[in-house]
Parts: C-alpha cells; sequence; structure tokens
C-alpha cells in the first residue's frame, strides 16, 4: 500500500501544480500526449488499487472494531481512494483545458497566419501600384481603386478584432513565460494593419495631389486653347488695313490693346509649358510622354502662329501709316513704345531665390523679349523711312530729324543690351538656385531616406553579440550623419547669403519658399539627430539588458549546476535518527539557499520576457529555449529538494518511531534487570518466600506483557535493516537490536533463575507442597503452548519469530530441570522418613514426572515442526520472489509494445516470437499454481497471525499472472489481425490490380470504336457504361479499404483570409477526389494512379456517349425545325415570363450600344433557359443577323421576332433623331423623369433642372455621320454626352466604379451592401474595349481662315464625336493585323481637351462618314477580315482648319494600335470641347430598376468570382485585394463574346 501512495501523492502533486501550459499549438499538443501517457500509466495501476481496495476492506470487516491495526488500514484505504478520486478529477480538467487551449491556439494562429498574409500581400498591392498619372481620367481610376482597396481591407477589421480577441483568451490562458509570445504576434499584426492604412493614405494623398495638379494643367491647356481659338478669331475678325489716317491709328490703338491682352496670356502659357515640363519629367512611359508632349507642341506652335500674324498685322499698320506720310506720328509711336519697354525693364522684381519666382520672371523676360525682337522689322521700317525724309528735307528739319533717329537708335541698343542683360541675370541666377535646391533636396531626400531606414529599423537584439552589432551598424550611420554636418552648414550658409544677397524682398513668394526650405532642412536635421540619438540610447540600453540577462542566466545556470551536484552528492537518507536530523539540517540550509535564488530566477524570467518582447524574432527563439532549459531545471531542481525533504522527514518519522520504542524497552529492560540484581536475598520464612514467589510472578507477567513490544521492535529493527542504505546504518542498526535482543535475554535468564532459586528455596524452607504445587502450575501452563494443534506455519518473520521464542522457552525450560530433580529427591526423602502422607506425595511426584517427561517431548516436536515451516516458509518466499521478478519482466516487455508494422513479414516474425512468449507464460502457470499450492497448504496450517500475509502473496501472483496473460492475449489477437488485415488487403490490392488493367484495356478498345450514329444503339452503349461505372462505385469502398491505413497528403490550406473566403463562396465539387499517398509500397501508388486513370477515362466515355446522344436527338428535333413554331414558341415563353423583348435585348447588351454579336445572341438565349438547342440557336442567329455582318442590332432582332413590324425602323432623318432622342430619355432613372418635348422637325424643347432652379431650352437637334448631335453654344454636342451633363441620373458616384481585375468580385459584393436605390440601376461594368489605361490627349485640326467658318456648322465639336449609346466601342487593337492596317491607314489626330474626369471614359468608334464614303475604303481589309470587325472607321474630318487654312492633322502612328493606349487611342477624331467627356458618357445603366435578373446579371458580371466563365487570361487564384489592371483592352468581335 505505501508504494502505491506514494506514486498517487507524487501524481497527484504534479497535477496540483502542472506546468504551464503552452501557446504553440505542437507545444500544446505534445503536453496533450504527455497528459495522456500518464492517464494510461495510472489506468494500469487500476487493478492493484482495486486488488488492495478489496484487501483493506477485507482485512477491516474480519478485524475487531477497535483494532488500531484495523483503523491504520482505514485510514490509509481512504487517503488512496481520496488521492485516487483527486487524481482523475484532476486529470480531466487538466485535458479539458488542454483541449481547449489547443482549439482556442489552433484558430489564432491560423487566423493570424492568414491575417497577416492578407495585411502585407495588401500592402504590396498597395505599393506596387503603378504611379499616379498624368490623366484626370486614370487618376480617377487609380483613385476608385485606391478607395476600393480601402473598402476590401476595412472588411478585414472585424476579423482583426476577432483574432484580438481571441489573442486575448490565448493570454489568459497559456503560462507567463508564452505570453509575450502571443502579444508580440498581436503587436506585430497592429503593426500591419497600421503600416497598411498609413501606406493607402500615402496613396491616397499621392493621387490628390496629382489629380490637383493634372486637373489644373487640363483647365489651363483647355482655357489656353479657347483663348487661343478666340484670339485667332478676334484677329481674324480685324477689319483690312484703313486708307485714312484716322481709321489707321483706331486700328493701332486697337491692335496695342489686343497685343496688351495677348502678352498677359504668353506670360501665361509659358507657365503652362513650364508645368508641362515638369510633368514629363515625372512620367517615364513615352506613350505618356507623348500625351502631354503632342498637345504642348501643338500649343507652341498655333502662339507661333498667333504671334506671326499680330507681327504681319502690326507692320502693315506701321507700312500703311508710313504710306499716309505719318513718319512722324510713327516715330513718336515707336519712341514711347522704347521708353515704356525701358520702363519696364527698369521696374522688374529683383532676381528671387526660388527657381520657380525665377522661372516665372523668365518666362516673362521671353515674352517681354520676343516682344523686343518683333519690333526689330519696325526700327528698321522707320530708319528707311527716316532716310529718305532726310534726303528730300531741308537742313533745320533733317538735323532735327537726324537728332530723334539717333535718340531713337540709342534707345533701340539700350534696350536690347538692358534685355540681353536681363536675360543672362535671369539665367544665372536660375542656374544658382537650381543647383542650391538640388543640392537640397538631394540632402532632403537622404535626410528622409535615413529617417525611414531608422523608422523601419528592426527590434532590438536579445543577444549580447546581436546587440553589439547593431549598435555598431547604428555607429557607422551616425558616423555618416556627422560626416554630413559640414554639407548641412554649408546648405544653410548658402541659403542665408541667398537671402541677404536678394536684399529688399524678404516677403517674396521666392524668398519665402527658400526660408521654407531651409526651415524644414533645420527641423528635418534636428529631427533626424533627435532619432538617432534615441536609437543610439536603446541600442545601448539594449546591449546593457543583453549583457545583464546574459551574465544573470550564466550564473544561474553555474549555481543550478553546483545545486544539481550537491543534490546528486547527497547521501540517502539515515533511518539512525541522529544522523537524519543532521542530514535534515543540512537540507534546510540548502532550501533556504534554493529559496534565496527564486527571486533571482525569477527577475531572469521577468527580463528573459522583456527582451523577447522586444528583440529579434532569431534572437526571441534562441532567450526563449534557455529559458524554457533553466525553467525546467529550476523545476526539476525544487522538485528533487521536495523529494528529499519529504524522504527525510519519512526517515526521521521512521527512526524516531524505532528509537522511541527502543528506548523505552531498553530503559524498561534495565529497570528490570536493576530490580533483579536488588533482590538478591530471598528469606528462609516460607511466608516471605512465598510473598516474593507471589511478587516474582508479578514481574513475570509484566516481563509477558512485553514481549510483543520487544517483537515488534526487532522486526521493525530488522525491517530498517534490511531498507537501510548506508552501511553504518546497517551495523548501527545490527547493533541496536543486537543489544535489546542481549538485554531481554539477559532479564529473562535472571527471571528464570530468581524464580528458580525462590522455589529451591520454598522447596528447602520444608513448604514442599507449595513449591511442588507451582511447578505443576507452570508445567499445565505451558503444555498448551507446545499441543501439537498449535498452529506453527506461516511467513518468514512470523516462523522466526515463533522459533526465538521457542529458544527462550527452552532455555527455561533447561533452568527448571535443576528445580525438578530437587523436587523429587526432597520427595524420596519425604517417603523415606515413613509419614502419614507419603501415598499423596508419591502421588503427586507421579504426575509431576509425567507432565514434565510431557512438556519435555512437546518442546523437542514444536521445535521439529517449526524447522519444518520455516523451511517451508522459505520455499514459498522463493518461489513468489522468482514469480514476481518474472512478471515485472513480462509487465514491461508487453508495455512498450510499439506501432504495429504493415509488413506482413515483420508482422509473421512478431507473431511467432509472441507466440513463443505466450509458451513461456503458459510454463510458468505451473510455477505459479505450485506457488500457489504452497501458500494454500501453509494456509491450512498456518498460524492466525500471518494468514493475512499469505493470502495476499497468493492473489498477488494470481492476479498479476492473469494480468500479464491477458494482456499477452490481447497483443497476440492485435497481432493476428493486424496480420490478417495485411494478407487480405494484398489480395485484395492483387484483384482491384487486375480488374483496374481490364478495365482500363477495356474503356481504351470502346473508345477506339467509333460512336453509332443510331439513337437505340447510343442508348444501349450508355446502359453498359452505366453497369460499368455502377461496379466501379461498389468497387470504390475496397479502394478506400486499402488505402486508408497510409496518410493522405493534405490539401495546403488558403495562405489568406481572402482565400479562404473566395473558397467558401464558390466550392466545386470534384467527381474523385485526386489520392496521394506517403508511402513506400509502390503498389498502391500504382492502385491510385490507375484508381484515377480509370476513373478518368469513365467520366470521359461517359460524357462522349451523352454528348453522342444530345447530338443524334438535337440532329433528330432539327430536322423538323421550322423559324416560325421556334418564335410563336419564344414569344409564349416571353410572354408567360412577363417580359419584354426590349428589355431581354438590353440585358444582353452590356454597353448599351444597340447591338450585340451572335455568340453574345445564343448565349444569352440559352442562359435565359429558353428550352431550345445550340444547333437550332445556330440557324436562328443567321435568320435574326440578316445583312450577314455578324452583329445584331435592336431592329433586326425585333424585326425577326415581329415580322410585320419592320415599318418601326425609323426612314427619314427626323424619325431616326426620334427615336434615338426617345430611346436615350428612356434611359433616365431619376424619380421625376428627365422631360424632353418635339416642338418641330429637328427642334426639340429640354427641361434641364439645376441647383439654381428649373429652366427650358430650346435646341437644335440633326444627325452628323449616324450620330444625334444637339446644338450647344457655338458648336454641336452629342446627344448622349448632353444627356449626362444635364440629366442627374447619368453621373457615376465616384465610390461606385469598380476596375474589372480578376480579383474584383468580393469588391464590388462589399460595396453593393451599401447601395442606395438609385446607385442599384447602375452596372459597373467597363464595356467591351474601354480601357482602364491613359487617354492620350487628342491633336485637333487648326481652325480654318475666317472664310471657311461658314464651310462647317461644327464650329466646337469634332464632327466625329459618337454616342457611346448608339455605336460600339473601340478595341484598343485590331482583330486581324489586316484590319489593323485598315485603322491606322484611316485615322488622324484630333484635339480634345475637355474635362475626362466628369465622366467615365467610354469611347465610341466613329462610323462611315457620309459625305467622303470613298475615304473610308481606301485600304479596305480582305472580306473575311471585314465581316470579323465592327468597326467602320471614318476618315479624319475636321471642322477646323489650321491658321494658315490647310487642314493640320497628321496621320496615326503606328503606336496607336500599341495596348497601352487604350480605347481612347485607337477612337477617331473627337471635339475638343466636350466630346472626349461624350466618349466616355456611356453610363450603362439598365433598362429597368425592378428587373431582378437585370441586376443579378449586371452583378455576375461584375464578379469574378460568380458562375460566368473566366476570361483566359484572368489569375486562377482568388483574393480579396484588387490588383489593378492598368491597360487590359479586350477587342470586341463577332466572334468572341463580351464578357
Amino acid at each position: 500500500m505505501d508504494p502505491l501512495l506514494e506514486t498517487l501523492e507524487a501524481a497527484v502533486q504534479r497535477l496540483r501544480q502542472p506546468p504551464p501550459v503552452a501557446a504553440e499549438v505542437e507545444k500544446i499538443r505534445e503536453q496533450l500526449a504527455e497528459h495522456r501517457a500518464q492517464g494510461l500509466e495510472l489506468d494500469k495501476l487500476l487493478p492493484s488499487f482495486s486488488a488492495l481496495c478489496c484487501r483493506g476492506e477485507e482485512l477491516i470487516s474480519r478485524a475487531a472494531h477497535d483494532d488500531p491495526a484495523a483503523q491504520a488500514v482505514r485510514s490509509r484505504l481512504l487517503r488512496l481512494r481520496s488521492l485516487w478520486d483527486e487524481i482523475r478529477q484532476r486529470a480531466e480538467e487538466r485535458e479539458s483545458k488542454l483541449n481547449d487551449v489547443l482549439d482556442l491556439a489552433g484558430k489564432f494562429w491560423a487566423d493570424v497566419a492568414a491575417l497577416l498574409s492578407t495585411l502585407r500581400d495588401s500592402q504590396d498591392i498597395v505599393r506596387e501600384l503603378e504611379d499616379p498619372g498624368v490623366d484626370p481620367s486614370l487618376i480617377k481610376q487609380q483613385i476608385e481603386a485606391a478607395e476600393a482597396i480601402k473598402a476590401e481591407t476595412d472588411g478585414l477589421r472585424e476579423e482583426l478584432e476577432f483574432v484580438r480577441t481571441l489573442g486575448a483568451d490565448l493570454i489568459f490562458a497559456c503560462g507567463e513565460t508564452e505570453k509575450p509570445e502571443v502579444k508580440k504576434t498581436i503587436d506585430e499584426m497592429n503593426a500591419a494593419w497600421e503600416s497598411l492604412n498609413r501606406t493607402w493614405r500615402e496613396r491616397m494623398e499621392r493621387l490628390e495631389e496629382a489629380m490637383t495638379a493634372s486637373v489644373q494643367y487640363q483647365d489651363a491647356l483647355q482655357s489656353m486653347f479657347d483663348y487661343l481659338d478666340n484670339a485667332v478669331i478676334k484677329l481674324c475678325d480685324m477689319s483690312t488695313v484703313g486708307t485714312d489716317l484716322g481709321t489707321v491709328k483706331q486700328q493701332i490703338e486697337e491692335l496695342k490693346q489686343y497685343k496688351v491682352d495677348v502678352y498677359q496670356q504668353q506670360i501665361d502659357m509659358e507657365k503652362l509649358c513650364h508645368q508641362g515640363e515638369l510633368l514629363l519629367k515625372k512620367v517615364s512611359d513615352q506613350t505618356d510622354r507623348d500625351m502631354i508632349q503632342e498637345p504642348l507642341t501643338e500649343l507652341r506652335h498655333l502662339w507661333e502662329n498667333l504671334g506671326d500674324k499680330i507681327t504681319q498685322r502690326q507692320h502693315k499698320l506701321e507700312a500703311a501709316l508710313l504710306a499716309l506720310g505719318q513718319f512722324q506720328h510713327a516715330l513718336s509711336e515707336l519712341q514711347a513704345w522704347l521708353s515704356h519697354t525701358h520702363t519696364t525693364l527698369d521696374t522688374q522684381r529683383p532676381v528671387s531665390s526660388d527657381p520657380k519666382a525665377i522661372e516665372i520672371e523668365l518666362a516673362k523676360h521671353h515674352v517681354l523679349r520676343n516682344d523686343v525682337l518683333s519690333h526689330h522689322a519696325t526700327v528698321e521700317t522707320v530708319n528707311s523711312a527716316a532716310a529718305e525724309l532726310l534726303e528730300s528735307s531741308p537742313g533745320d528739319e533733317a538735323s532735327h530729324l537726324r537728332d530723334q533717329l539717333d535718340q531713337l537708335n540709342r534707345s533701340w541698343e539700350s534696350l536690347l543690351l538692358k534685355t540681353q542683360e536681363r536675360q543672362k541675370l535671369l539665367e544665372a541666377a536660375l542656374q544658382q538656385a537650381e543647383g542650391f535646391h538640388g543640392e537640397l533636396e538631394e540632402f532632403l531626400q537622404w535626410l528622409r531616406r535615413t529617417e525611414s531606414q531608422l523608422s523601419a529599423a528592426k527590434p532590438t537584439g536579445g543577444l549580447p553579440e546581436t546587440a553589439r552589432e547593431q549598435l555598431q551598424q547604428h555607429l557607422e550611420l551616425q558616423a555618416q550623419l556627422n560626416q554630413r554636418a559640414e554639407q548641412y552648414h554649408h546648405l544653410l550658409d548658402q541659403g542665408e547669403s541667398m537671402l541677404l544677397a536678394r536684399g529688399g524682398e524678404e516677403a517674396g513668394p521666392g524668398t519665402t519658399q527658400t526660408q521654407q526650405n531651409l526651415a524644414m532642412l533645420q527641423n528635418k536635421w534636428a529631427s533626424l539627430n533627435t532619432k538617432m540619438d534615441d536609437r543610439r540610447g536603446k541600442l545601448e540600453e539594449a546591449v546593457s539588458l543583453a549583457t545583464g540577462f546574459q551574465t544573470s542566466l550564466q550564473d544561474t545556470m553555474n549555481w543550478l549546476t553546483q545545486a544539481e551536484q550537491t543534490l546528486n552528492m547527497a547521501q540517502p537518507p539515515s533511518l539512525i535518527l541522529d544522523t537524519v536530523l543532521f542530514q535534515i539540517d543540512e537540507h534546510k540550509v540548502f532550501v533556504n539557499e534554493v529559496n534565496t535564488h527564486r527571486e533571482q530566477v525569477l527577475a531572469l524570467e521577468k527580463a528573459g520576457s522583456q527582451l523577447r518582447f522586444a528583440s529579434l524574432k532569431q534572437d526571441v527563439v534562441l532567450i526563449k529555449n534557455l529559458l524554457l532549459s533553466v525553467q525546467a531545471r529550476w523545476d526539476k531542481l525544487v522538485q528533487r529538494s521536495l523529494d528529499r525533504g519529504r524522504h527525510l522527514d519519512e526517515a526521521r518519522k521512521r527512526a524516531k518511531q524505532f528509537h522511541e520504542a527502543w528506548r523505552k524497552l531498553t530503559d524498561w529492560l534495565e529497570e528490570a534487570e536493576k530490580r533483579l540484581d536488588s533482590e538478591v536475598e530471598i528469606s528462609n520464612e516460607p511466608d516471605k518466600i512465598k510473598v516474593q514467589l507471589t511478587k516474582h510472578k508479578e514481574f513475570q507477567k509484566a516481563l509477558g506483557s512485553k514481549q510483543p513490544v520487544y517483537d515488534t521492535t526487532v522486526r521493525s529493527g530488522k525491517a530498517m535493516r534490511d531498507k537501510a542504505q548506508l552501511p553504518a546504518d546497517q551495523q548501527k542498526l545490527d547493533h541496536l537490536v543486537g543489544e535489546v535482543r542481549d538485554k531481554w535475554d539477559t532479564v529473562c535468564g535472571k527471571s528464570v533463575e530468581r524464580q528458580h532459586k525462590l522455589e529451591e528455596a520454598l522447596l528447602f524452607s520444608g513448604q514442599f507442597a507449595e513449591a511442588l504445587q507451582a511447578l505443576v502450575d507452570w508445567l499445565y501452563r505451558v503444555e498448551p503452548q507446545l499441543a501439537e494443534d498449535q498452529p506453527v506455519h506461516g511467513d518468514m518473520d512470523l516462523v522466526s519469530n515463533l522459533m526465538d521464542a521457542h529458544k527462550v522457552f527452552q532455555k527455561e525450560l533447561g533452568k527448571r530441570t535443576g528445580s525438578v530433580q530437587a523436587l523429587k529427591r526432597s520427595a524420596r526423602d519425604l517417603m523415606e522418613t515413613g509419614r502419614d502422607d507419603t501415598a499423596w506425595v508419591k502421588v503427586q511426584l507421579q504426575e509431576l514426572s509425567n507432565r514434565w517427561d510431557t512438556v519435555c517431548a512437546l518442546s523437542v516436536t514444536k521445535q521439529t515442526r517449526l524447522q519444518q515451516a520455516l523451511k517451508q516458509a522459505e520455499e514459498f518466499r522463493t518461489a513468489v520472489q522468482m514469480l514476481l521478478e518474472w512478471l515485472s519482466e513480462a509487465e514491461q516487455t508487453l508495455r512498450f509494445r510499439g506501432v504495429l508494422p504493415e509488413e506482413a513479414e515483420t508482422l509473421q516474425a512478431l507473431l511467432h516470437t509472441h507466440r513463443d512468449f505466450m509458451g513461456t507464460v503458459e510454463e510458468k502457470r505451473a510455477d505459479v499454481n505450485k506457488a500457489a499450492g504452497m501458500g494454500e497448504a501453509i494456509l491450512t496450517v498456518c498460524h492466525p497471525d500471518s494468514i493475512t500475509t499469505i493470502k495476499h502473496w497468493i492473489t498477488i501472483i494470481r492476479a498479476r499472472f492473469e494480468e500479464v496473460l491477458t494482456w499477452a492475449k490481447q497483443h497476440e489477437q492485435r497481432l493476428e489481425t493486424a496480420l490478417t488485415e495485411v494478407l487480405n488487403n494484398a489480395n485484395l490490392l492483387e484483384e482491384l490490380l487486375s480488374w483496374l488493367q481490364w478495365a482500363e484495356t477495356t474503356l481504351v478498345q470502346r473508345d477506339t470504336e467509333p460512336l453509332p450514329q443510331d439513337i437505340p444503339q447510343l442508348k444501349t452503349l450508355i446502359t453498359e457504361h452505366q453497369t460499368f461505372m455502377e461496379e466501379m462505385t461498389r468497387k470504390q469502398p475496397d479502394v478506400d479499404k486499402v488505402t486508408k491505413s497510409y496518410k493522405r497528403k493534405p490539401v495546403e490550406p488558403p495562405s489568406s483570409l481572402a482565400e479562404r473566403r473566395g473558397a467558401r463562396k464558390h466550392q466545386q465539387q470534384q467527381q474523385q477526389p485526386s489520392m496521394q499517398l506517403s508511402g513506400g509500397n509502390p503498389r498502391l501508388n500504382q492502385l491510385c494512379a490507375r484508381w484515377q486513370q480509370v476513373w478518368l477515362l469513365a467520366l470521359d466515355r461517359q460524357r462522349k456517349l451523352n454528348d453522342a446522344l444530345d447530338r443524334q436527338e438535337e440532329l433528330k428535333e432539327f430536322a423538323n425545325f421550322d423559324f416560325d413554331v421556334w418564335r410563336k414558341k419564344y414569344m409564349r415563353w416571353m410572354n408567360h415570363k412577363k417580359s419584354r423583348v426590349m428589355d431581354f435585348f438590353r440585358r444582353i447588351d452590356k454597353d448599351q450600344d444597340g447591338k450585340i454579336t451572335r455568340q453574345e445572341f445564343i448565349d444569352g438565349i440559352l442562359a435565359s433557359k429558353f428550352p431550345t438547342s445550340k444547333l437550332e440557336m445556330s440557324a436562328v442567329a443567321d435568320i435574326f443577323d440578316r445583312d450577314g455582318d455578324g452583329y445584331i442590332d435592336y431592329y433586326e432582332f425585333v424585326a425577326a421576332l415581329h415580322p410585320n413590324k419592320d415599318a418601326y425602323r425609323p426612314t427619314t432623318d427626323a424619325d431616326k433623331i426620334e427615336d434615338e432622342v426617345t430611346r436615350q430619355v428612356a434611359q433616365c432613372k431619376c424619380a421625376k423623369r428627365f422631360q424632353v418635348e418635339q416642338i418641330g422637325e429637328n427642334k426639340y424643347r429640354f427641361f434641364l433642372g439645376n441647383q439654381f432652379g428649373d429652366s427650358q431650352q430650346l435646341r437644335l437637334v440633326r444627325i452628323l455621320r449616324s450620330t444625334v448631335m444637339v446644338r450647344v453654344g457655338g458648336g454641336w454636342m452629342a446627344l448622349d454626352e448632353f444627356l449626362v451633363k444635364n440629366d442627374p441620373c447619368r453621373v457615376k458616384h465616384p465610390g461606385l466604379k469598380i476596375l474589372r481585375s480578376d480579383s474584383s468580385s468580393s469588391i464590388s459584393s462589399r460595396i453593393a451592401r451599401g447601395r442606395t436605390n438609385l446607385e442599384l440601376r447602375e452596372k459597373f461594368i467597363l464595356p467591351e474595349g474601354a480601357s482602364q489605361g491613359l487617354a492620350a490627349f487628342r491633336s485637333r485640326g487648326r481652325r480654318s481662315k475666317p472664310g471657311s467658318r461658314n464651310a462647317s456648322p461644327t464650329r466646337s465639336s469634332s464632327s466625329a464625336s459618337h454616342s457611346g449609346a448608339s455605336l460600339p466601342s473601340a478595341p484598343s487593337t485590331p482583330a486581324t493585323p489586316t484590319a489593323s492596317a485598315s485603322s491606322r491607314s484611316s485615322l488622324t489626330h484630333s484635339r480634345d481637351y475637355a474635362k475626362p474626369w466628369l465622366a467615365h471614359s467610354k469611347t465610341p468608334t466613329p462610323t462611315k462618314c457620309h459625305c467622303c464614303p470613298d475615304l473610308g475604303h481606301n485600304h479596305s481589309a480582305p472580306e473575311g477580315a471585314a465581316s470579323g470587325s465592327k468597326l467602320k472607321r471614318p476618315p479624319f474630318h475636321s471642322s477646323r482648319g489650321s491658321l494658315t487654312g490647310e487642314n493640320g492633322g497628321t496621320p496615326h502612328s503606328s503606336k496607336r494600335s500599341d495596348p497601352k493606349r487604350g480605347a481612347a487611342t485607337a477612337s477617331g477624331p473627337t471635339s475638343r470641347a466636350g466630346s472626349r467627356a461624350g466618349s466616355r458618357a456611356s453610363s450603362r445603366r439598365g433598362s429597368d430598376a425592378s428587373d431582378a435578373s437585370e441586376l443579378q446579371d449586371a452583378r455576375s458580371v461584375c464578379s469574378d468570382t460568380s458562375d460566368t466563365p473566366r476570361r483566359p487570361g484572368s489569375a486562377t487564384k482568388p483574393s480579396k485585394i484588387p490588383t489593378i489592371s492598368k491597360k487590359a483592352p479586350s477587342p470586341k468581335t463577332p466572334g468572341s463574346a463580351k464578357k
């Protein structure tokens, strides 16, 4: 019972103070496995526990109620049961807690990994986005993409909070040493989240800055072109040079005022050119550079032409003035101009220190210089005229005139010199400022890089080496900073000197900018120095912490090693009281030392936790392992110290108990011996002798009562001697036991001797009768103890004690021999004297002799019986010990059986070995039975005190033997079952392989046979194949059974939360899972491969048969196909669905251009679930496509379904206009519908509403090149563009445009949650062919001469501007090279500088020009190419000629087919005033907001993860974060449906 109690107490102690729960999944699994292994070990103690409980209850029931031994057994049983119950309860709680923490940790680490991956991928996507563009439409798309990314990442906030909650729960559940790791992971996740948000904010700031700059630039560019147009018109509208003086003067004055206005605008023009050059520096793509360069080049060209026109006008006026004889007036005008120009040069602002301000001044001076140079011809003319006048004038007038002329020439030369000097001064100042600011910007960039390098610095090192290395690197960086200090001070001095040199204009913008830059430099320098110092302080602190931690760790480990050596060298607990007390005192000193180091270990753990929290990952792992090692050693040391203390305490208790009993017994024996020694005198009086004899009998009773104490003490001493591990203890205990034994023998001997003397004295004193009676009484008293029916058998200890007691009795018997002989002599003497009682004496003597002989005989007999009992007990004990040793070995052998192998040969070898072991077990059964028989034989004659012990040993050997036998049988059964299963699986594997070979051969052979064209035969083949498939399905469980014992390779889980969510949205069921076995059995791998191959072949065969059957049935049905029947059936079906034909057509026509391809038509009908087939639809599409161009427009669609409604199609232009206006206005989704009223032919009243109220406008409407145009101001605008600008519901909301990228599905679905009813009406798709790329600036044709304006009514818009809702969109790349060539040959530039960010960019495709039919087919493509393209590109047509009257257009270069240019670059010429916006103006709205199927269609188009097939170029891996595709055009051709 004691060993089991110790085991259970150790187990419950472990459960009361369990190790802290880990935070990592693998470590928790290890802890759980270790806990379960401990549970299994405890379960193996259950039989022993049950047997002990049963035996204890039996002992308690048999013992008396107040028996102290029974009470001790009862208390121990209660303790045993309470420990067992507590262990069970705590083990269940521990396992439950470990399982809960395992689930929690699994969720936390998986979600953290996925979320971190998603956040980092998102940040990489944001960082890898292209730089902000220069075109507002592209920047707008980039902003929308960034907002979509933000909306998507905001959706991760819930998961972030959930992971944070999981992390908090895990921190609460795990141990103190694991908490920093979890906290660090959560902080890393939070840092990734903040970094993503910061990256997004920086991206948005850059985009907004780029948008502001681009809008300002384009506004300025547009206004400059508008001003140039108006200026040219104004210049051209000026009247011809007059013939009278007043008219010429008036015209000169008018030209002056005109030049002043042009002068101011030319300054703005120079600023605009400078801004364009700055944009050019930011752009690296050649296409984008061309887009910026082309309008600037044209603008400069226009300015040059305007300047030439002004100069020509000025020269004509001056020549006319001179021709009228007004030389003096011309001279005064020139002098006034010279003085004014001198004044302007003298009053110009001092040179600034800012490059931008200097560039502005330089631009102004450039305009002034051009004006000066333009007057060179005027000066020459005046000089030549003056020379003529000098020749014809008299002397005084000539002298005066010559003076004026000299003054004029001097002023002119001075002006040229001033102009040149100002030019040089400005250029030198600009070069100096640019050099300074460039150096300043480079220094600021270095400061920013260094600052970002500091901000992105890694965590500090946790080990001294790493921390020192980081500190050294930082010191090198600080040294670089110190080296830059000289450059910093030089820049400051240079900037201050520049500011001082520019003296009085401290408030100027340039000076302010320089001061701001210098202030920024100072702030950055100070901030960087502060950060460097802070970082250095942190690194030095980290070095100090790491060094201190390392030192403390080393000291702790050294002390642990020393303490472990102390425990290892400590002697085992002594069983001698003095020695064990000395050991306890020594151990108390050791425990105090351990307790004093507890704070040191706790401080070490705390320091390690702090280091782990802020250190590098590789250092964290090492620190964690070191701390775990120290903690494990510390825990082990504390546990060993506690165990030694407990063992010492137990040894002290046992030693104290023995020593107290020994001391009490020894003291009593010494007192008894002294008493016996003091009572030497024996009285001669009989009465006194009787009194002494009575007292001595009482002493002998007391001595007899001490017999159990003596036996217990001697037995305890022997047991302690056997358990003693120290030789000194064994000697000491032998000495103590021998000493008490000697004293006991001495006292017993002296007691017998005194009794003998008293009896002799009583006999000699004449008290023969009393002496005889005393001796006879003693013989009567000892005779029952020697009876043969008294049991003497039992265990070794009992028999030994009985033999010792019998030896004492034999000594006493020997000492009484003298008394008996003396009594016999006295009796003979009495009989010889002849007294009266001779007869009585004779009788008494005879009885004494008989009794004495009987006792002597019984003593010898008992001695013999005891010797036999001792021999039998020794044999029984030897047999039991041998059996217990063998059973322990057998249990160890059966307990540590590993996992069964999977090879049949190994299993057979194991089974053979185990059967040999079973034979050994059966052989041992005879030994068990023999030992049990010996025990049973002892039990029949056993002493009562030994019955329990003998029964216990018999029960133990039988129970353990039966347990070993049961385990052996179970293991044998497992081996046999495993072997049978392996053999069966091997046979089944061979059967399956042979069947698969037959099946594969059969399927391959059947596939080579041509399929019949007869439906019954096909059905027969399908039935046969179905039978084959059913047979294969029946064999599936056999395949699973064969492969189940092998691990399958797990499918790699999605790496991010976005992928997991995407996987949940569209899981695809697989017909047959792929099985990959990670085993070494090639036959199994062959089985899996063959099974997959046969399954795929069977599925392919089934598909072919079904397709053939469907084909034959379709052909059978199609043989009697009648389109009129099909049409009626379709119209009935549409009526049944209460759908309109127009709605259905609009739903198919995704880009609302009025045309759909044949494939779109077929797919749309089939997708609508109308009962038809592809074969029928091919024929129906041919009938619908009347003109055979590969497209079906709305009128063909309606005419085919309603053959009597051909009058529907408008014939005249007025009808076409009315139809188009009605169709466009019908797309309005406003609550108050946009109203248009026809007033007359080509006249409509539009009811407009704006922020200032409602208004009505009468507009002219006409058709130009198949496009309905509305008269706006002085030009024409496409109808759809006009409606986009005036109909509120047609403007796209900025946050709702979703880029069509492969990963935008979840974004569209996320944004759809917050749509209003108005927003739900819109389809968020880009039309086919529309590009998200940069739309190029389009050059426009030059304005014609004033007389040519009457030739074209489209003054402010290009005639090639078309409606996005009535014409197909242009592909960015032609379908064929021929078509590409044809397109390129007919395309020319057209300028359009409207504000394209007001509408989405959908590029229209111009139709064939009505007025130039021949030019449209100059380079016609082959017939195939023509039929494969929906585009009919017109030749270049512009309503504006150049200033010189020629057509200024240039043919398209080969770059126009570059997909990077997008659809906008491939479009035909468009208007400058607004058709570019109109080209993007397709609102792509649906036709009816209540049409649920249309809404579903819009969503399905937006979502790449929907049931619609992916585009071939799309990525295979869905992602929640959108990947911005800069330019991804997809041509719309008849052969490819619109996605």
